[in-house]
């Protein structure tokens, strides 16, 4: 069920519908942007906005044309989302519906602690993430208001029957089944020749191409003998792995946790590590360094997960989950257009768009994603050996 695999800590991510305008409507200075019914969106919250999508189509690296040729696009992007969650703010705030601390310790006690995997992935995804634990609360408090509001606006519209379940299940038996699963961890000496290049070639632009390729051999030679003498090491101590792959594995996530890089599946990894940890006996450190794409590995497979065929009743509540969040975005989607027609916005000129939304092709719908149920967790820290997805 490829569009349920995604983990939901990903998705409280995504579910950014209220972080600017749910706890500070109209209560930040700096000039306003427009009315939402007589709601304030201010620039403070433009601004914040803005900058995540700037962040999510990765345009603080991009070239100055590139970055003008989208600020429309996003322009308007930032305007929909802000417009949208102020309409849903405010309609959920006249109907009383509300997110209390107890469904918050609930729902991350039912859905991430409860879970040994998913704990762990919990802690990964913060660090990742830069981010405290209470900021992860206020996102998920937002994720929750806004499946109570669908919940409640949608009624029957948004409710999943167990027949319609149980027919999904059966049209798509195939997509229930769990590919094997290797539990491993490597210690990592980093050698990304496209980075490796880069670098090179910031510190000198007029290298030429063939100088640039006997510097970068020249390097990973250098680097091949470094994990050599961390082998050597490894062999020589097994029971140490963990402390070497914590002082010395470039692969930071996996690194603190003594590099291990949980129950990866095939389709995960790169193809050359898989058919390493495959050969590897349970228990066992691979004979010798592995080279990817990814630099050179030290790998140690803990035991392995054999291919397994989920069940109805193992898949069931995750299906509902998922079919639930499919209908609550369309009634979304047709509510938002619903209210959008008949409420009074008014938009500041200096934000206006230049292009309508309707000729951007759907891309400036700025539509918020509820939150995505996961099927079943897979490496919880996707190593730097991940190449292929």
């Amino acid at each position: 069920m490829k569009n349920a695999k995604a983990s939901i800590l990903a998705g409280m991510l995504a579910c950014t519908v209220f972080l600017s305008a749910c706890s500070n409507q109209g209560g930040l200075s700096g000039g306003k942007v427009a009315t939402v019914n007589g709601t304030t969106i201010t620039k403070a919250e433009y601004d914040k906005t803005y900058g995540e999508f700037e962040k999510a189509f990765n345009l603080e690296t991009a070239p100055p044309q590139q970055k003008d040729q989208m600020a429309d696009m996003l322009k308007q992007m930032t305007l929909n989302k802000l417009i949208l969650q102020t309409l849903i703010y405010n309609e959920a705030s006249k109907a009383g519906i509300q997110v209390t601390d107890a469904d918050v310790t609930k729902y991350k006690q039912e859905k991430i602690f409860n879970n040994p995997t998913l704990k762990e992935q919990f802690k990964t995804f913060l660090d990742k993430n830069k981010m405290k634990e209470a900021d992860f609360d206020a996102m998920l408090r937002d994720t929750l208001l806004l499946n109570k509001f669908m919940d409640a606006k949608g009624g029957q519209e948004v409710k999943v029957s167990d027949a319609e379940v149980k027919t999904f299940y059966d049209k798509n038996v195939d997509q229930f089944k769990i590919p094997e699963r290797i539990h491993a961890s490597h210690i990592l000496v980093k050698a990304i020749v496209p980075e490796m290049k880069q670098e090179i070639r910031a510190k000198n632009p007029k290298i030429t191409d063939t100088e640039l390729d006997k510097e970068i051999n020249t390097e990973k030679q250098q680097l091949k003998v470094k994990a050599d003498k961390l082998y050597a090491e490894v062999k020589a101590n097994p029971n140490k792995f963990s402390e070497l792959a914590q002082k010395n594995s470039e692969d930071p996530t996996s690194a603190k946790n003594g590099g291990d890089l949980g129950e990866i599946p095939e389709s995960n990894i790169d193809p050359t590590f898989w058919a390493a940890a495959e050969k590897t006996p349970d228990g066992k450190i691979y004979p010798g360094v592995v080279a990817t794409q990814f630099g050179y590995h030290i790998i140690k497979v803990t035991d392995r997960k054999p291919p397994h065929q989920q069940t109805f009743d193992e898949a069931k509540e995750m299906i509902r989950e998922h079919m639930s969040q499919e209908k609550k975005q369309a009634f979304l989607a047709k509510w938002a257009e619903q209210q959008k027609a008949v409420a009074k916005i008014d938009i500041e000129p200096a934000y206006q768009p230049k292009t309508p939304a309707a000729e951007m092709g759907g891309q400036a719908g700025g539509m918020p994603q509820a939150a995505q149920p996961i099927q079943q967790p897979v490496a919880t820290n996707q190593p730097a050996a991940q190449g292929k997805h």
